[in-house]
């Protein structure tokens, strides 16, 4: 919900400012866009590095 938010208000900052808003090369509302899948593109590698630390080492399964 708290990114929903902070995406909607990037966008609506963005469009107001225009080509004003640069990021990385981008300008206006597609800098906002590089923005957003530049934070999601992080999460997701922070979070699969806390799965891989929270997960035990897999043992080989022996049946008898």
């Amino acid at each position: 919900m708290i990114i929903q938010k902070v995406a909607g208000n990037l966008f609506t900052h963005a469009e107001e400012l225009g080509s004003g808003f640069t990021f990385l090369g981008f300008e206006g509302k597609p800098a906002g866009y590089f923005i957003m899948f530049c934070f999601c593109g992080v999460a997701y590698i922070i979070a699969w590095s806390i799965m891989k630390s929270l997960v035990p080492k897999y043992k080989p399964i022996e049946i008898k």
